[in-house]
Parts: structure tokens; C-alpha cells; sequence
């Protein structure tokens, strides 16, 4: 019985930790609809034409136009990442190319419960107040339901958690207010990491994926 104190303790104080960051939830929610990354970025075809004031659209594939228009991430890494699969990739790179065709899967066995990843950016990077994230692999109605998807996802600032997201599980773009983080640290960068807490099980495959997760925020003019 004894050997069970430590991991009792051990669970406890985690479970305590949790419940004194603050819980978001999504204040918006759109839903991917079907069509491509290719067909986005044409912008010909007339089926198009109520697509393209969308924010899906706005948020991926017209990024000059938003708090990216000054703004980038000095580096992304994960904690894991799925081995390729023939021309898919899967690296932590993925999840912030503006492709929602892409996603990073995590990659270690099970659902990838503590698995994380990270951005940094400059010191003098634009502030970031909301996050958009595409949950599961969007790309198709099919990869979507067949891979996991995030059901908490807890935000470091600086490596100090602030936040946990409550994720909805539906095929579509949501948006997080997390408040204002940024411009603040000793070192030269500052970061926000993400980590995978709790999730929708796929139903044919256990690996998490997230197709995108990009930033919005102040700064920029």
C-alpha cells in the first residue's frame, strides 16, 4: 500500500494545480467546410464567392491582412511527432502553415496524454491575446472521426500554465480568448506551450491530432 502514497500525492497535487488555472472555453466556433487548401487559394471558382469573407479564410489564407502582417513565431517544436507516412508529414511545423490540410500528430503510444507543443517568439513580437485551433485532422469528414482529437489543452506563458481550453469535439475552427501574454521574460524570446491534457477518442486510430493552431492579438497597425 505504501508504494501508492507517493503517486497519490503525486496526482492530487496535479489535480490541485488544474483547478487554479482558469478554464476557457471556445467564444466562437466555425465549421470547416469542405473544401481544399488548393481551392482557397484559387479563389475562381463562383461556389467561392461567400467563402471568401469567412474567417476560416480570413484566418489561414489571407494572413497579410491580420496580426500576422507583423508578427511570426521564431520557432515551433513538439514533444513527439508521428513518423512520416509515405508524402504525409507529420512535424510540429505543420501546425502553423495556414494549410488546414496539414495537422502535427503527436507520436508516442496511447492517446499522447502529456504531449505538448511549443512556439517562441522575439522579444519584441506583437502580443498575443486569442488563439485559433482547427481540432483533429480536418481535412476530411473521414480523418477527422478515424484520429483522436483534443479535449483539454492547458497554455503555458513563459513555462507558467494560464490557461486550460475546453475544446468542443466537432470538425471546425475555434476560437479561444486566453488574455494578454507577450513582450515579458529575462531571456530573449518568450513562448507559449501547449499541452495535450485529455482527449476525443479516434475511432480507428489513438494518435491526437491538431491541424492548426494560430494567434491573433495588439501591436500591430
Amino acid at each position: 500500500m505504501k508504494r501508492f502514497v507517493p503517486l497519490l500525492i503525486a496526482i492530487c497535487a496535479i489535480s490541485v494545480a488544474n483547478a487554479q488555472v482558469k478554464v476557457v472555453k471556445p467564444k466562437n466556433i466555425y465549421p470547416v467546410p469542405n473544401i481544399t487548401a488548393a481551392e482557397y487559394e484559387s479563389k475562381t471558382d463562383l461556389y467561392m464567392e461567400g467563402v471568401l469573407n469567412s474567417p476560416i479564410f480570413d484566418m489561414l489564407y489571407s494572413p497579410g491582412d491580420s496580426w500576422y502582417s507583423e508578427s511570426s513565431v521564431a520557432q515551433i517544436y513538439a514533444s513527439s511527432s508521428l513518423s512520416s507516412q509515405g508524402s504525409n508529414s507529420y512535424r510540429a511545423a505543420n501546425i502553423h502553415d495556414f494549410n488546414h490540410e496539414t495537422a502535427w500528430v503527436e507520436g508516442v503510444p496511447g492517446h499522447g496524454i502529456g504531449q505538448y507543443i511549443v512556439y517562441e517568439f522575439e522579444m519584441s513580437n506583437p502580443r498575443i491575446t486569442t488563439v485559433y485551433i482547427f481540432n483533429g485532422y480536418v481535412k476530411s469528414d473521414k480523418a477527422w472521426r478515424a484520429n483522436s482529437r483534443v479535449k483539454k489543452l492547458k497554455v503555458y506563458y513563459n513555462n507558467s500554465p494560464i490557461a486550460i481550453l475546453e475544446l468542443q469535439d466537432s470538425r471546425s475552427m475555434q476560437v479561444f480568448d486566453i488574455g494578454t501574454v507577450g513582450r515579458t521574460g529575462s531571456g530573449p524570446r518568450w513562448s507559449l506551450k501547449f499541452e495535450i491534457l485529455e482527449v476525443y477518442p479516434g475511432s480507428q486510430y489513438q494518435d491526437t491530432v491538431i491541424s492548426e493552431l494560430v494567434f491573433s492579438g495588439l501591436d500591430v497597425h
